[in-house]
């Protein structure tokens, strides 16, 4: 039997490379370019690689799927190189994994030619979306549906199944074009209906994001400003979130800097009659209680004072990100990265961050090789450990979850939260020096808000401090990268538990569980001559 032609090969492998940069293209196009109806590129950006991996084998497929992972994860979060730039390497890693994996899988179920192949590749999809969001190195950013973050109907339909039930919806569309696609290849005998019925909910997908656009912030009773009135509107609760713009904090002396935009923020905030003021993650390094109790250094004592003092003194509630130690524990060996709130006089509650960030914050004991370990202790600092688990703050009349940066890329956790008034994240992004990893880190929030139908507020040290409405509208933001409070006037009490809440939130188990059945089914019912449009594919 003879060999193909070397340029029926050679167009092959165009053609397979060709299918590989418009996939990633286009994966790309949805998360960078802003504006317009760029996002819509979402609903396109799996079918190129739907082709593929229906053209090509597994192997091919993985490898494919890993070329584009680490292009999509290296280019999208780049800004990971001002943090360490092996931390590049790792999101590429990351990348490289899951999407070989997805791809991989896809065409394993697409050789079945079964007619519940196409459901399973979307469900395998969206698994695969799923598995970079959880265990020690979930790192969701890139994920498909962030890309539509200010989609009003995304973010309605993560109010009822979160991203899963999203992710699911733009595979979908994905997939149902392609099916169109291939239907437009077969006998011409009922084309354009098989075409039009195969393309229908793609179609529909796009259609309704492009028309429902962007969500509206009004209506909820709340206003963020700059320049507010001289106190709230009666009945409303007002926050000032503090944004000093401080970037560098790696010793007492920029510890002290620091404080001081703090302070002075802070003391003009106070013209506008807050009810509570807010400070970013880690504002103040130093463990505060630990240090006034022990005093290992006069330096630092003496600034751990000063600030403690301040605090104390201060007459209105104020929440601030803090290194924490227990008092009681002399060698510091068990230390958090907490959001503590002082009010009168003293640290009246603490939460303690229990998302982690992997390397640079914890590190599992078991993952602890002693040259690993030296090696980052020396480069991030020693760990921290994860607190318990969620928990509110009182401050005044309002009852306050406050998760900490990270902790708002996961919506089962940061719905857990027992019904607060509305959300407070502190965050500092100050080391990315990038309001494109600000936009993406937003973009989380913003579907935060949605699933739990909250207010959720954002300090940050240089952005991006914002107010969001309960369906992921923002209410107000500061500029990125500019000393600043923002003035958030809410209602109390106006928390309404979603769908998500109630089911939604394991909408990743139905995910995996339906989409484990579509496997099974196209594995039981293979066929040497079904393909969904009886074709050999576009």
């Amino acid at each position: 039997m003879r060999s193909p032609p070397r340029t029926n090969r050679l167009d092959r492998r165009f053609a397979g490379a060709a299918l590989v940069a418009s996939s990633t293209a286009l994966y790309l196009i949805a998360f960078l370019v802003p504006g317009g109806a760029f996002h819509l590129a979402a609903f396109l950006s799996l079918l190129p690689m739907l082709a593929f991996s229906d053209r090509h084998g597994p192997i091919a497929s993985g490898a494919a799927g890993a070329v584009i992972g680490a292009a999509v994860l290296g280019i999208t979060c780049k800004w990971l190189s001002a943090y360490h730039p092996a931390a590049v390497f790792v999101a590429v890693a990351i990348g490289v994994v899951w999407f070989a994996v997805a791809f991989a899988s896809i065409s394993a179920v697409l050789r079945t030619k079964s007619r519940f192949a196409l459901p399973a590749a979307v469900f395998i999809w969206s698994a695969a979306e799923l598995g970079r969001s959880v265990g020690f190195l979930a790192f969701p950013y890139a994920s498909l549906p962030y890309s539509l973050a200010d989609s009003s109907a995304a973010l309605r339909l993560a109010s009822l199944g979160g991203v899963p039930l999203v992710s699911l919806a733009i595979a979908g569309a994905n997939a149902s074009l392609y099916a169109a696609l291939r239907r437009m290849r077969g006998s011409v005998r009922g084309r354009a209906a098989g075409t039009a019925l195969r393309g229908l909910f793609g179609a529909a997908c796009i259609l309704i994001v492009a028309v429902s656009g962007k969500p509206s912030a009004s209506g909820y009773g709340m206003t963020a400003s700059q320049t507010p009135g001289d106190s709230p509107s009666p009945g409303a609760f007002r926050v000032a979130l503090i944004q000093p713009s401080v970037y560098k904090q790696a010793g007492i002396t920029d510890y002290a800097a620091a404080f001081q935009r703090l302070s002075a923020l802070s003391d003009a905030a106070l013209e506008k009659r807050p009810d509570l003021v807010v400070w970013h993650e880690t504002a103040i390094v130093p463990p505060i209680e630990w240090h006034v109790r022990h005093r290992p250094e006069r330096p630092t004592y003496e600034f751990i004072y000063g600030v403690e003092a301040y605090l104390s003194s201060f007459p209105v509630p104020v929440l601030i990100g803090n290194g924490y130690a227990l008092p009681d524990d002399v060698r510091r060996t068990i230390e958090h990265n907490s959001a503590l709130l002082f009010s009168d006089g003293a640290i009246a509650g603490r939460y303690d961050k229990v998302k982690l960030v992997p390397f640079s914050e914890y590190l599992p004991p078991r993952l602890r090789f002693p040259s690993l370990n030296r090696w980052l202790v020396s480069r991030f600092g020693a760990f921290w450990t994860p607190g318990d688990g969620p928990s509110l703050l009182r401050a005044g009349s309002a009852n306050i979850a406050a998760p900490i940066c990270f902790e708002d890329s996961f919506g089962r956790y940061f719905s857990s939260f027992d019904a607060p008034d509305f959300f407070v994240v502190l965050t500092n992004d100050s080391w990315a020096r990038s309001a494109l990893m600000q936009e993406q880190h937003l973009a989380m929030s913003k579907f935060r808000a949605a699933e739990t139908g909250s207010i959720v507020l954002r300090a940050a040290d240089t952005g991006a401090t914002v107010a969001i409405a309960p369906n992921g509208a923002v209410a107000g933001a500061l500029p990125p990268f500019i000393r600043g409070s923002l003035f958030v006037d809410l209602p109390l009490g106006s928390s309404r538990i979603t769908a998500y809440e109630y089911a939604g939130k394991y909408s990743d188990i139905a995910l995996l569980c339906i989409g484990l059945v579509f496997i099974i089914l196209s594995a039981a019912f293979r066929s040497d001559t079904f393909r969904i449009d009886k074709n050999d594919g576009v």
